[in-house]
């Protein structure tokens, strides 16, 4: 059978789902964090060092981890890149700057199969590599992907409710962005943000839309969830190490009676 999606059954049965993302190439953070206990993996080719090669086995991390791999694309005027990752197993995408309806529905288009959209037929990971029958495959495949949008410049809050009503799976609030397009950059907790921010959210709820929201810490994400935000990421594992080895070094050199 095809690999199921459960961050995708929690979505649709209202639920809350958590990610975290990884930047670097390194299929151990990805089954880390799986085993971790987050729902989807970001596997970020907008920001990262990830290639077609590299996301191969970065989704092969995640398989391990038991998570769902989820790819952040570098860009959405085309659905190559898109279609390219599905191939490789990824169960979900993520496309950075949804700036209209088109874009939310371009995404749809390139991740689906006709009679439903585009997506040029070359399975490989996803039907594990030819073991699954063509009519199965066809008949399930479409159901388990995850489509995510970034919701990150002033033209896609103007334009939300079109946006959420293409029915992506999730619209995802990006703040830092949202913070450099709203002359705050750097405070993506400035109040011009997160009132944006909300604007998203409203549209979301009013669409039976997912909506995502990046956390910075457990307070930040407990409350994003008691706002309404149902997909919540937390950092990168990257920012992780650093930021535990930096508070490791600094207390242990800041200790009185320290050689180092």
């Amino acid at each position: 059978m095809i690999r199921p999606n459960p961050a995708k059954q929690v979505l649709r049965e209202g639920g809350v789902v958590y990610s975290s993302s990884v930047r670097l190439p390194a299929p151990g953070l990805c089954e880390l964090l799986g085993f971790a206990g987050f729902d989807f993996v970001l596997l970020d080719c907008e920001h990262g060092a990830a290639d077609a090669a590299t996301i191969d086995l970065l989704v092969m991390g995640c398989h391990s981890g038991d998570t769902i791999p989820v790819v952040r694309v570098l860009r959405n005027d085309e659905p190559e890149p898109m279609m390219q990752v599905l191939d490789l197993g990824a169960q979900g995408v993520l496309i950075p700057h949804c700036r209209t309806a088109d874009d939310a529905r371009r995404l749809r288009q390139a991740v689906a199969y006709p009679p439903h959209g585009q997506r040029g037929f070359g399975p490989g990971r996803g039907s594990k590599w030819g073991l699954l029958s063509t009519a199965e495959y066809l008949a399930t495949i479409d159901d388990t992907i995850l489509t995510l949008a970034l919701v990150e410049d002033p033209e896609g809050i103007e334009r939300i409710d079109e946006i959420a009503a293409v029915g992506l799976d999730v619209l995802w609030v990006g703040t830092s962005d949202l913070a450099c397009a709203l002359g705050v950059p750097g405070q993506p907790g400035h109040p011009r943000v997160l009132e944006a921010a909300a604007t998203v959210l409203q549209a979301c709820q009013r669409a039976g839309v997912a909506c995502g929201f990046p956390a910075r810490d457990v307070a930040q994400a407990l409350w994003a969830r008691e706002q309404g935000y149902r997909a919540i990421g937390y950092g990168c594992a990257e920012q992780y190490v650093m930021q535990m080895a930096r508070q490791f070094l600094g207390e242990v050199r800041g200790a009185r009676g320290s050689s180092a």
